[in-house]
């Protein structure tokens, strides 16, 4: 049960954790680190990245097609959230 969890709870932080990363190199590319209006979009990101997996892989146990659903629901909100506040800011 707790190998279960555990290889849940990485698999989830591996895929987020590599959503993050490539949302971050577009928000850089973006110049979005210097607009003051959506830091806290990207703390909440960071926010969402740490806890997420735990709560994922928690949800996991009970119910695995929502929490993947929920885990690539997530990912498309991290790679497009660049693309979107890049247009809104311009």
């Amino acid at each position: 049960m707790f190998a279960g969890f555990l290889v849940r709870f990485l698999a989830y932080a591996l895929v987020l954790g590599v959503a993050y990363q490539i949302a971050h190199a577009a928000w850089v590319q973006h110049g979005l680190e210097s607009v003051d209006a959506v830091a806290p979009v990207h703390a909440l990101g960071r926010a969402i990245l740490i806890v997420a997996p735990f709560v994922l892989a928690l949800l996991g146990t009970v119910a695995r097609p929502a929490a993947v659903f929920a885990l690539f629901y997530l990912v498309g909100a991290f790679l497009t959230a660049p693309f979107a506040l890049a247009k809104l800011g311009s």
